[in-house]
């Protein structure tokens, strides 16, 4: 398996500003072989934040924010089963109304 590439920042806006230029997308990223959907995700990012978008983030989570991510999830899911259940017996109470 091949190593990812690395770019730079500086790179991928000279990568953006060549197809801001001649507007030829596909070509320009195979040149470069670059996705498009990673092209797309560096003009999104650089459109958004500027140079600062295009310089790498890490992505480390805080200590406890993983476990509250979980706990957050659990609770939705908890959630989704009551608002769920509170849905089929509505629908049961409407039924024994209509019938009556």
């Amino acid at each position: 398996m091949t190593e990812r590439r690395k770019w730079k920042a500086e790179e991928k806006l000279a990568i953006i500003k060549e197809i801001k230029e001649n507007g030829k997308v596909v070509e320009i990223c195979r040149k470069y072989s670059v996705d498009l959907g990673m092209y797309y995700k560096w003009k999104e990012s650089y459109d958004t934040f500027g140079l600062d978008g295009l310089k790498p983030h890490s992505r480390r989570m805080e200590p406890g924010v993983r476990k509250l991510m979980k706990e957050n999830e659990k609770l939705k899911t908890l959630l989704a089963e009551k608002e769920l259940e509170n849905a089929m017996l509505s629908e049961s109470i409407k039924k024994k109304m209509v019938r009556r």
